[in-house]
């Protein structure tokens, strides 16, 4: 089954000095907001393509900005798991709402500085289920850096308006409660309630803070300054594998075994089925 899926998803898709970028654009600014996430997602990986494109040369995940034409040439060499974990954690983000306007989080990201899927990714093979990979690294504005700084300070908010809302109703984001604490250089870290897989996102609490306005010092973003980064994860497992490609049996309350599962079929399960066929527009 994971074989197959790696597959199809190859088949729809048939390091330089980074430094300093420009703050994002207020919450207030246009943003498009199609059904399902589809423009949004085409609105970020233009982003992200721009970002390649003005740092040329090899990266991690086996792009470089130097060979890319257009954002259809981009996701055509996107490895399969990078691709899944794109579109699982744009379904997140498009299924998580502000409470204050109704928002998708999707809306608030403004940028995409990186996306890869298991260390050692192939074609036919989705790499690493856990370590440093299987996640994205994007820009917010700072209507949802406010939002998430609230939740973590609040626990989520009041049980009769939460902060900010998960993809079901049963869910909400709130302070982590990861033993191990936020992935560094980032200082503060919000969770998904419950449910399998839990979103994590890692964040600066104070924008105008030290810690964010230096380097961010992670692979192909060494030297990356920017005060609004935004990390996300979503843990499958009891250990924290991330890759929805990999076969996951701990999921769930308790860590108790269960039936063997892809993890983009846990995130079904929950939070409605992923379109792992999708692609951009015009490809």
């Amino acid at each position: 089954m994971r074989a197959a899926l790696l597959i199809a998803l190859a088949a729809c898709g048939s390091s330089g000095s980074h430094g300093t970028i420009d703050a994002p654009a207020d919450s207030s600014s246009p943003r498009d907001t199609p059904a399902a996430g589809g423009g949004a997602r085409e609105r970020i990986l233009g982003t992200y393509l721009d970002w390649l494109k003005q740092h040329p040369g090899a990266t991690t995940n086996g792009l470089d900005g130097a060979q890319l034409t257009s954002v259809c040439s981009l996701w055509t060499k996107l490895q399969p798991s990078a691709k899944a974990v794109f579109l699982t954690l744009t379904a997140r983000l498009e299924g998580s709402h502000l409470h204050s306007d109704l928002t998708p989080m999707l809306d608030h990201v403004t940028k995409l500085y990186w996306v890869t899927g298991g260390t050692g990714t192939t074609v036919s093979d989705p790499g690493t289920c856990g370590g440093a990979g299987n996640r994205m690294i994007m820009q917010i504005d700072p209507a949802l850096h406010t939002e998430l700084h609230t939740a973590f300070s609040t626990n989520g908010g009041a049980s009769s308006a939460r902060t900010i809302g998960d993809v079901v109703t049963a869910s909400f984001w709130r302070d982590s409660h990861d033993l191990g604490g936020p992935h560094a250089p980032f200082n503060e870290s919000d969770e998904t309630e419950s449910g399998a897989p839990r979103g994590q996102v890692q964040y600066f609490s104070d924008p105008a803070s030290t810690v964010a306005t230096s380097a961010l010092g992670r692979p192909d973003l060494m030297t990356l300054v920017d005060p609004y980064l935004f990390e996300m994860d979503q843990d499958y497992d009891c250990t924290h594998n991330s890759n929805p490609l990999c076969e996951y049996t701990t999921y769930g309350p308790l860590c108790a075994l269960k039936p063997q599962l892809l993890g983009v079929d846990i995130y079904a399960a929950t939070y409605g089925a992923v379109d792992l066929t999708w692609k951009p527009a015009g490809c």
